[in-house]
């Protein structure tokens, strides 16, 4: 596996076309008989170290065909943000991949989408981390909510946030696109938290009985990614 990069104006302070926002993913394998080089749009990525979580490209059906089997073979790669930063990843063993069409008008063909996910991403790891793709508050708190099944209130995000971040339990990942986290935490933690919160009065339950409602998914985030997690809410 080599390394790749390319020349990029410098000083750019913004970008006028769309697909400047755009990195790049580079593959390049050589054997003794045969030398694979592609080069795709990448349209976001979230990662850690040399490990890749997500991975969005772009291309044509002959690259994201070879990129799919890349990934599935566990093959390193390299991803190019926007900046021109480049790190050499791969998404580990048995990855998830999902692919879809995407018509472009003038194009007789339509470009092909490759979503590739690590094991950690979508929950399957042994882990005690889940991997969110926003820090938006609410977002996250809700995920909390509804991944560990806490009887709890959209009222206490910022305080349970603030208390998170104060154990260092919120950790920013690597990448472009989106604004990810891996929240560090366990059920019995939360819980301890809540009854903290309680005693010391930064926390209360409603008054009286009824229903609790939580802020529609569009007014926080559209969507999260690990472990099964939606953003319909509690």
């Amino acid at each position: 596996m080599f390394s790749y990069s390319r020349k990029r104006r410098r000083n750019r302070q913004t970008m006028k076309n769309a697909h400047e926002r755009f990195g790049e993913l580079v593959y390049l394998r050589r054997t003794e008989k045969t030398r694979t080089h592609i080069r795709v749009h990448l349209s976001a990525w979230i990662g850690e170290d040399s490990k890749a979580h997500l991975v969005s490209v772009v291309g044509g059906d002959t690259e994201i065909g070879a990129l799919a089997a890349a990934f599935a073979n566990n093959d390193p790669f390299t991803v190019v943000d926007p900046q021109g930063v480049e790190r050499i990843v791969s998404l580990g063993a048995t990855p998830t991949c999902f692919r879809g069409p995407i018509g472009v008008a003038g194009r007789r063909r339509p470009l092909r989408h490759l979503i590739g996910l690590s094991q950690e991403m979508i929950g399957n790891a042994k882990q005690d981390r889940l991997f969110l793709i926003s820090e938006e508050p609410m977002f996250v708190w809700a995920s909390l909510v509804l991944h560990f099944g806490l009887p709890a209130l959209p009222g206490w995000a910022d305080w349970f946030l603030s208390e998170l971040k104060r154990r260092k339990r919120i950790q920013a990942l690597t990448g472009f696109g989106y604004r990810a986290v891996a929240v560090k935490t366990r059920r019995q933690e939360l819980i301890k938290l809540i009854e903290q919160g309680l005693r010391q009065k930064k926390l209360s339950f409603p008054t009286t009985n009824g229903p609790v409602h939580w802020p529609d998914r569009s007014s926080y985030a559209n969507c999260v990614i690990g472990r099964g997690i939606s953003a319909s809410g509690p």
